[in-house]
């Protein structure tokens, strides 16, 4: 205790005045440690906030049974289901529903889709309080003409509370089997209190009159007596066959599995910011170090300890850490804020899109809190560690006579080419499939790339080496061969001058090599998955969410109609796969007239498996074949319910799909339609003739459908332009944080190199002495700018070209099931390079300008 509180007034008396002394330089590497904390934290906060609502309206959509009763065939449940289920003893309250999506016209006459709920508001109050609208009377719950609506849907009407009366909506539903369109009318009623995207609610007889499904339930969710076991009472029921009775299904966790990859690399990216900013205070606190050598040389001739000056220095660095922590929680919590208003709360992730989440402080994020600013301390107190090293280790009577002292010695040759073996031997290792909550995240491959960064800034000094070699050519001068020499001695220092910027700029690298990779070949996908000029399908929606299928007479009018050149059928739904986990999602099966030369594969085709040749050929996702271990040349079977006859297939070929990461298939159409006997189809790609208008053509096909609002026609030009759009947005945020990590880089290099300059006033004191003028020290430090700078923006690059390589062919895969091929915007590169290279020379050649003058030549005078 004694001696903490010597320290702390050792802090107060000699340190606070040296620091003061240098408030702009300490300002910076709070702000660093600020800014890093503020960016991790704050995506922290973001993604949190979008999962915690998405939870919230799960759980107020779902709400809070004790069961859930569903066809295990994944069918339709009858009346005399909930009937039979509602009548059991323990059985509190049987709740039915009915889900579907309706189109509805918004306030400028456009069409748009809701959910709709189909509910018997006397049993779901006790179940689903929070969904429910707020009733005058009970009885206006089973009004059968009625429509309660959310405030998106509202929004979307341009209507508010208190609605006029009188207010009628007309809905527009498909039939999930026919497809055949059923319009009713209803009059608006109380609003409902839910928040997400636009929802309503009807009395469930209503919503069986309007999707066409009379009898007929998707679930029925129960609540159990008081004290009743949950397992004991599932187990003595004896239900009908075909029928399941499961606990509610966590969507919460489910979304939070779905975008875990996504979560996990936006968050190892915001550390980015946090990981280049601890350069830039160790640059800060060995400028403070290499300014005060005389006066901690004297501390320690009188008295002072080496062990107690380390401790004084770290504790100066655990002083910036505290505050930087403390403004960088603070500034993370208002950037969380803005970026809901500003980016929304996914930050691109379309999968929880459309909801509008706050920002509320509880003590349920104290402990993440405590992390971030943990990891603002920690970084703050590592950067310390290595002047406070050299501070302890210091010969003081030395220091005193003015022989200098280096702040810390270089490292072994051996160690950067190691780690950089290290760092590819690391990426080679699959993700871990244990623990659950690290399955699929790609740990070794983060590995890899730190071990790479760590032995890039450990590759410095070799390549400052080899590099002199190349100056060989050049003229010999005074100044040049003093440039030679100091940079064949003082190696070590330079790669901590260098390491902020190189890290931030090989980090700006890679992402925009993956980014742009990622963009390429998401482009040419779009070529090949959208290969016709037009796209139609129904705005309306069927089973499983996707499309209704489309009237057969107006597919025969399109054909007839003479405005198309050649069209393409496409039935999509979803399937069954054998080897499937009960907990995932269904695959996405899109049977249609392939041409296996325009698919955009992953990898060879595979020959049918030997005797096998009346297998039917599908394709799947790289996501379907990572989650059930499938490979080209295996057999499966597939069903279009869970009991329902096998088509023997085999896998042909495995495909990108960067639409879904869920998984999904493709097949041929009429091996489909042979084997399930479906005609349906939901979608036709439409090829034009040669000069035809699409805006116009569009029109004329929409004119041929009895409700054109029915009709979605897209070009592909729009398509691809959307996606881009979505694209670009997904990836905006990536843009800012390479920015602000290499500002703080470039912060960092100035911060060493004045504290190398402040190192070298005698040296250069000496120097205007023997001859030299301002102009010839000037030049060689520009020179000595020039070839560090240059080395590093040359390391920076190519150590960013591995990272991409990590990124593209390693982490991508392991995270999002995608892969892609490598594309360099070579301009871009080249002029991220040059910008880092031309604004870390100026700003070593101004910070060195600051120790050229009285001071130098007075420093010399300090030795006589």
């Amino acid at each position: 205790m004694r001696h903490a509180m010597r320290l702390f007034v050792w802090l107060r008396a000699l340190s606070w005045p040296a620091l003061r002394h240098q408030a702009g330089r300490q300002a910076l590497a709070v702000l660093a440690i600020a800014l890093g904390v503020a960016l991790s934290y704050g995506v922290h906060l973001l993604n949190g906030a979008a999962l915690a609502e998405f939870g919230s309206a799960a759980a107020s959509l779902n709400g809070q049974p004790d069961l859930v009763l569903r066809s295990q065939a994944g069918t339709s449940l009858r009346d005399a289901d909930y009937a039979a289920v509602a009548n059991l003893d323990g059985v509190d309250h049987a709740s039915p529903v009915l889900q579907g999506q309706a189109q509805a016209l918004d306030a400028q006459g456009h069409p748009f889709n809701l959910t709709v709920l189909g509910l018997d508001l006397l049993q779901a109050g006790a179940i689903q309080p929070d969904l429910l609208p707020r009733l005058a009377s009970p009885l206006d719950g089973l009004d059968p003409g009625r429509i309660h609506l959310n405030a998106a849907a509202l929004r979307r009407l341009g209507l508010s509370e208190p609605m006029p009366q009188g207010q009628v909506l007309r809905l527009r539903a498909a039939a999930p089997d026919s497809g055949a369109v059923q319009s009713l009318s209803f009059q608006l009623g109380a609003a409902c209190p839910d928040g997400g995207p636009p929802r309503a609610i009807l009395d469930i007889a209503a919503a069986q009159a309007l999707f066409g499904r009379l009898g007929q339930l998707d679930r029925v969710d129960l609540r159990l007596a008081p004290g009743l076991s949950l397992e004991e009472w599932r187990a003595a029921q004896r239900l009908g066959p075909g029928l399941t009775l499961r606990p509610p299904p966590d969507e919460g966790a489910r979304l939070g599995r779905l975008t875990q990859a996504y979560r996990v690399n936006l968050g190892v990216l915001s550390l980015m910011a946090l990981f280049t900013g601890s350069f830039l205070v160790f640059a800060v606190l060995s400028l403070s170090v290499a300014q005060r050598l005389p006066q901690w040389a004297l501390l320690g001739v009188l008295g002072m300890s080496a062990r107690e000056r380390m401790a004084l220095v770290l504790m100066e660095g655990l002083a910036l850490g505290l505050l930087g922590s403390a403004l960088g929680l603070l500034l993370g919590w208002q950037l969380a804020r803005l970026g809901l208003q500003l980016l929304g709360s996914d930050l691109g992730l379309a999968a929880v899109s459309g909801m509008r989440p706050t920002l509320r402080f509880s003590a349920e994020q104290l402990p993440a809190a405590a992390v971030f600013g943990g990891l603002g301390l920690a970084v703050s107190l590592l950067s310390a560690w290595f002047p406070a090293r050299s501070v302890q280790g210091m010969p003081v009577a030395q220091v005193l006579k003015g022989l200098g002292q280096r702040l810390g010695g270089g490292a072994p040759v051996w160690l950067g080419p190691g780690l950089l073996a290290l760092g590819g031997l690391l990426a080679l290792l699959p993700s871990p499939t244990w623990p659950a909550w690290l399955a699929g995240v790609p740990v070794a491959a983060y590995a890899a790339m730190l071990a790479m960064l760590a032995g890039g800034m450990a590759c410095v000094p070799l390549l400052l080496r080899l590099s002199l070699r190349a100056l060989a050519w050049l003229r010999p001068s005074a100044g040049l061969l003093l440039m030679r020499e100091r940079a064949r001695d003082q190696a070590g220092e330079a790669s901590r001058a260098l390491a902020g910027v190189l890290v931030a700029l090989s980090l700006s690298v890679a992402m925009l090599v993956m980014v742009g990779s990622f963009r390429d070949s998401l482009s040419q996908w779009l070529s090949q998955m959208l290969p016709a000029d037009l796209y139609l399908r129904s705005a309306l929606r069927g089973e499983g969410g996707h499309q209704a299928p489309l009237p057969p007479e107006l597919i025969e009018a399109v054909r007839q109609s003479g405005q198309v050149q050649r069209l393409s059928l496409q039935r999509s739904r979803d399937v069954w796969i054998d080897g499937l986990a009960p907990e995932q999602e269904l695959p996405a099966l899109q049977a249609r007239e392939l041409r296996e030369q325009d698919l955009p594969l992953a990898g060879p085709l595979a020959a049918p498996p030997a005797g096998s040749q009346d297998l039917t050929p599908i394709y799947i996702s790289e996501a379907l074949r990572d989650s059930l271990r499938l490979q080209p040349g295996q057999r499966s079977q597939l069903r279009l319910s869970p009991q329902g006859p096998a088509l023997p297939v085999f896998v042909r070929g495995v495909w990108r799909d960067y639409a879904r990461q869920s998984g999904a298939l493709l097949m041929p159409l009429a091996a489909y339609q042979a084997w399930s006997g479906d005609r349906r189809i939901t979608e036709l790609y439409l090829w034009l003739p040669p000069g035809a208008d699409a805006s116009s053509r569009s029109e004329a096909l929409r004119a041929l459908a009895a409700a054109p609002q029915d009709l979605e026609i897209a070009a592909v030009g729009e398509l691809r332009s959307l996606s881009l759009q979505i694209f670009d947005r997904s990836f905006a945020v990536t843009v800012w944080l390479q920015a602000v990590a290499l500002a703080i880089g470039l912060f960092g290099i100035a911060a060493a190199q004045s504290a190398q300059a402040l190192a070298r006033r005698r040296e250069f004191g000496l120097l205007l002495h023997l001859g030299f003028r301002r102009a010839d020290v000037l030049r060689l430090l520009g020179l000595e700018s020039l070839l560090l700078c240059g080395v590093g923006a040359l390391a920076g690059l190519g150590l960013g070209l591995g990272l991409s390589a990590v990124l593209i062919w390693v982490v991508n895969p392991q995270s999002f099931h995608w892969s892609m091929d490598m594309s360099l915007p070579i301009a871009r590169l080249a002029a991220l390079v040059a910008a880092v290279f031309v604004a870390g020379v100026l700003a070593a050649v101004l910070a060195g300008r600051q120790a050229i003058g009285q001071q130098a030549v007075q420093a010399v005078k300090e030795d006589w």
